[in-house]
């Protein structure tokens, strides 16, 4: 048996359903419309815990329905706002149960931008409120993007599962505060509408001190050393321009201690743990790393020359947990 994470992880369904009105009020457009089908779901047990699901088999549909099984009482979910979640995923045919995250603090959520389009649980959660329990019922078909993928994967293309979705927590889709002036010696930084970052690195040499600078200022609360920080970024190469790593081409923000990788092997890079810490949730920061504040000597990716400046580009989004 696949393990649900696993199967959900490397599954990218485009997104291809109309919107349709919102039962939240106005100013949020579901991606996947409620549905009679889904409707006969139910699961009990608090969300956030391993839920006992019932339906009657079989089900089946020919396109994506949801249907909320638990409102929650958190914010509303927004296009573009990244929500972590826990799932249990079953086949529709037969009510078994095929996989299921951990429902544990100590476990990885499911992560995603909601209205994505990278697959059906980013869109399922658009408009949905924290705290909520949602089902979505698709076809294998729609769930792994194509019939040939499914059949691949030893499943009925034609036939239906079940998915159904506790909403943990929201966070910042990308920095929202204030624009600041750039600064002498620093790349400039323009966004897409989505907030995706394109970076122009200076004609001139990179400057040999640490430089963070604010280019949008969040009113969130500041970074603190060992917060585990939900963020977006990129991080280039200033001799050569190249992207080494990026989040915002992974479709999903990413959460890292703010302390250094030297104090605890799950942090990161020192320079960027330095730039970080006080650093307000909300904000974009452009911060340059001199080699010394880098890795050390043959500790780099193979994608980081040896004695490189590193420039990162980091929306912060919030803290994990918080």
């Amino acid at each position: 048996m696949r393990t649900l994470p696993a199967l959900i992880l490397t599954t990218a369904l485009v997104g291809s359903l109309a919107a349709c009105a919102t039962p939240n009020g106005g100013g949020c457009s579901p991606v996947i419309p409620e549905g009679e089908t889904a409707g006969y779901i139910s699961a009990t047990g608090e969300v956030g815990t391993q839920p006992e699901i019932d339906f009657p088999t079989p089900l089946s549909v020919t396109s994506a329905q949801s249907a909320v099984l638990t409102t929650g009482e958190g914010e509303r979910i927004d296009a573009g706002e990244t929500v972590d979640m826990q799932a249990t995923l079953l086949d529709a045919t037969t009510g078994e149960v095929l996989g299921a995250t951990s429902y544990s603090p100590e476990g990885e959520p499911i992560r995603r931008a909601a209205g994505s389009g990278l697959d059906v649980i980013a869109d399922a959660v658009q408009c949905a409120t924290v705290g909520s329990r949602i089902a979505v019922v698709n076809t294998w078909t729609e769930f792994y993007g194509d019939a040939e993928a499914a059949a691949a994967q030893g499943v009925d293309p034609e036939a239906s599962v079940v998915l159904v979705l506790d909403l943990e927590a929201s966070y910042l889709g990308r920095a929202t505060g204030a624009p600041q002036l750039g600064a002498e010696g620093v790349p400039a930084v323009v966004t897409t509408p989505e907030g995706v970052p394109g970076v122009t690195i200076p004609n001139s040499d990179p400057s040999t001190d640490l430089i963070a600078h604010t280019l949008v200022l969040g009113s969130g609360a500041p970074l603190e050393a060992g917060d585990p920080a939900v963020l977006h970024y990129t991080g280039i190469v200033w001799e050569s321009g190249d992207i080494f790593d990026s989040s915002w081409e992974r479709g999903v923000p990413a959460t890292f201690p703010i302390v250094s990788f030297e104090d605890d092997p799950a942090g990161i890079v020192p320079g960027l743990a330095q730039a970080l810490e006080g650093k307000t949730v909300g904000s974009q920061v452009v911060v340059v790393i001199p080699p010394a504040l880098g890795y050390p000597e043959g500790q780099a990716p193979a994608t980081i020359p040896a004695g490189s400046t590193m420039v990162f580009v980091v929306d912060i989004l919030g803290v994990e947990g918080q």
